[in-house]
C-alpha cells in the first residue's frame, strides 16, 4: 500500500482513501475556564438553606409566644391597679369661710389602700382605709374642706400649693395625684380665695419592670390559693 503525506496541504492519502487531517486547535490565553462544582456542594447549600428557614420559623414562633406572654402579664397586672381621682368639686362661701367639697372616686380596677387627701395650707386632712373601684363595693367619697380666715392658705400666698391624693395598691406601691391650686386675692377682703385645677393633675406612679410584675402576680396567686 502506497502512503503519501502532504503536510503542507493537510491531506493524508492511503491507497485510494483520502483523509482530511484536522488542524491543531489553539487555546486562547483569554479563554475562561469553566469551574466544575461537585454535586455534593449543591446538597450542602440546600441543607444550610433548609436549616436557616427552620431556625427563622422557630424564632418567629418563639418571639410571638413571648410577646403574647408579656402582653398577658401586663394586662393582668393593670387589672389590679387603683387610680384615685377627683371627679367633681363644689364650693360654698359663708362669710369669711370657704368650704370646698371634692368628690374622690377610684376610676381604676383595683382597690386603693391607705387613702389620704391633703391640701397645702390646710391643717386638716381626710383619710380612709380603702376605696373600691366600680363594682359591688363601689363608693364615692365627698371630702369637706373647711377653710376659715385663719387658715394659712387663706392668709398668705404660698410658693407651691397643691391638693394631694396619696394611696397604695395591694402590693403597697405608693401613688400620688397632685392637683394645682391657685390663690386669688379677694377684692373685698385681705383673704385669698381658692381655685383647684382638676384638668391637669400631676401623677407620681411606680413603674415596675416586667420581672417585678410577674413576681408580684405570682405572690398574689399564691395568697389566693391559700385556704
Amino acid at each position: 500500500m502506497d502512503w503519501q503525506r502532504s503536510v503542507g496541504d493537510g491531506f493524508i492519502c492511503a491507497g485510494s482513501q483520502l483523509t482530511v487531517a484536522s488542524p491543531p486547535r489553539r487555546v486562547s490565553p483569554f479563554q475562561i475556564k469553566r469551574r466544575v462544582v461537585p454535586k455534593d456542594n449543591f446538597t450542602v447549600d440546600w441543607s444550610l438553606l433548609i436549616i436557616f428557614v427552620v431556625v427563622l420559623v422557630v424564632s418567629g414562633v418563639g418571639v410571638s409566644v413571648l410577646y403574647r406572654f408579656v402582653g398577658r402579664i401586663k394586662q393582668e397586672f393593670q387589672q389590679h391597679l387603683p387610680a384615685l381621682r377627683i371627679t367633681n368639686l363644689s364650693a360654698m362661701n359663708a362669710g369669711a369661710v370657704v368650704t370646698l367639697t371634692p368628690e374622690v372616686e377610684n376610676v381604676g380596677r383595683g382597690a386603693a389602700h391607705d387613702c389620704i387627701v391633703q391640701l397645702a395650707g390646710w391643717e386638716g386632712h381626710f383619710a380612709v382605709q380603702r376605696i373600691h373601684p366600680q363594682g359591688p363595693r363601689y363608693q364615692r367619697h365627698s371630702v369637706p374642706i373647711v377653710l376659715g380666715q385663719d387658715e394659712p392658705i387663706r392668709m398668705k400666698l404660698l410658693s407651691r400649693c397643691h391638693l394631694r391624693l396619696a394611696y397604695r395598691d395591694r402590693w403597697e406601691q405608693r401613688y400620688e395625684c397632685w392637683y394645682p391650686v391657685a390663690q386669688v386675692k379677694n377684692v373685698n377682703s385681705s383673704l385669698y380665695d381658692i381655685q383647684i385645677d382638676l384638668a391637669h393633675p400631676e401623677l407620681t406612679e411606680p413603674h415596675p419592670s416586667f420581672r417585678e410584675m410577674w413576681r408580684l402576680l405570682r405572690r398574689t396567686h399564691a395568697n389566693e390559693a391559700l385556704p
